[in-house]
Formats: structure tokens, sequence, C-alpha cells
């Protein structure tokens, strides 16, 4: 009898994979991941005096700022990540802090959502608390798609899958 080795993942999405090709398993850390998820989302947001980041540590952050009444407010939300069936990553938020100010975190993603003109791979969903990010719909070269098959930030151990269609 064989037993799979500790860091063994079934890859049961490959079984669901949308895009017909050859698919690899990208192994990432939490430090890399925020610098390829900041290159893309820079790159869509690329005309928008707004800044945007996403940041990796414990958990997700994404921060921003938001300018009222010509004060700039910092705006910042921590997030819980989970990899759904298709591939996309659930953002479910678990704190904001919006300056000094006490705001419901709805409100807090209305703001986002309504003031900041996110790129298409972002749904901010306000009444969910939550944010998707649609990996699978990243603008990637033709005949690549990309989904996440785990997304462990305690072991930081990311894994994507990237297929290449022929």
């Amino acid at each position: 009898m064989t037993t799979p080795p500790k860091d063994y993942t079934s890859y049961q999405a490959l079984e669901n994979r949308p895009a017909a090709g050859n698919t690899v398993v990208v192994n990432t850390t939490k430090a890399d991941f925020e610098g390829i998820a900041n290159t893309y989302i820079q790159k869509a947001m690329k005309d928008q005096p707004i800044p945007l980041a996403l940041s990796v540590t414990d958990d997700v952050s994404i921060s921003t700022e938001l300018t009222v009444f010509s004060v700039t407010l910092p705006i910042l939300m921590k997030f819980e990540p989970l990899v759904q069936e298709d591939g996309n990553l659930l953002l479910e938020q678990k704190s904001v802090e919006v300056g000094m100010l006490d705001i419901p975190p709805e409100s807090a993603l209305k703001l986002l959502r309504d003031s900041v003109d996110l790129p298409d791979f972002m749904e901010v969903m306000p009444k969910d608390e939550e944010v998707v990010l649609k990996l699978t719909e990243i603008p990637l070269d033709d005949g690549i798609s990309v989904r996440a098959a785990s997304f462990n930030l305690k072991d930081d151990d990311i894994r994507l899958l990237v297929t290449i269609e022929p």
C-alpha cells in the first residue's frame, strides 16, 4: 500500500476543466500571487487616478483611497479567500477600515463598487460582503486561462491551474 506525499493535493477541478488543452499546476507563494495580481489590476486600471492594491498575508486585503469633500480617506478591507468550484476566488469580508470612520462593511463595499472603476474580473457584492476575483476572466494571451486549485495562506501554498489550448 502506498500513501500520497504530504503535500499531495487532489485536483478534481481538472475533471471539470472548462478549457480544452494542456493543463499544468503552478505552485506559487503569497508574495508571488500578490505581485501577479497587482500587475493585472494595474494593467486593467491604467487610466484610473484611484490606486487599488491587493496584498496577501494571513488574509487577502484590498486597499484604496476615496476623496470625499476634499478629504482623502484610506480604505482597507480584509478578506478570507475561498476557492470556488469554477476556479475563481471568493473573498469573504472579515473587516473594513475607512480612515477613522465607523462604516459598516456593506457600505464600504458599496463605496468601492460605486467609486472605483474596477477591472471586469473583480466583482463586488456588497449585500453578501464579498468580492469575487474572476481568475477565469483575466485577459491573458490567446489560448491561455488560469483557475485556482488551492489557496492555503497558512502554509504559503497557492496552486493555480494554467491551461494552454492547442
